[in-house]
C-alpha cells in the first residue's frame, strides 16, 4: 500500500465553488506506490478523500488506499494553533 509522509489535508479551493462542493485531499511525499506511477518521495495531491481514518493511519480516495506516516511540521503548527487534536 502507498505510503505518504510529510502530508497535509488541503481544500480543493476554487473560486466561486460552492461550499458543499468543495472536497479535502492529501498533500504529500508519496512512497512505495505499488502502481509504479510514481518514484519516491515524489510531492502528489490526491483525489478527493472518501474515508480518512487516523486510529488505522490510513486514507481513501476514489482509487487508493494510502498509508498515512509522518504528517508536515506545517500542517501539526497548524492544527495546533486551531486546537485541532491529530
Amino acid at each position: 500500500m502507498p505510503r505518504l509522509e510529510n502530508w497535509s489535508v488541503v481544500v480543493n479551493n476554487k473560486p466561486f465553488t460552492a461550499p458543499e462542493l468543495l472536497n479535502k485531499r492529501l498533500n504529500g511525499e508519496i512512497h512505495d506506490d505499488e502502481k509504479n506511477r510514481f518514484e519516491n518521495g515524489t510531492k502528489i495531491t490526491t483525489s478527493p478523500i472518501i474515508k480518512f481514518d487516523l486510529k488505522n493511519k490510513t486514507a481513501q480516495t476514489h482509487n487508493t488506499q494510502y498509508v498515512l506516516g509522518i504528517p508536515s511540521e506545517d500542517y501539526l503548527k497548524w492544527m495546533k494553533d486551531n486546537n485541532i487534536e491529530l
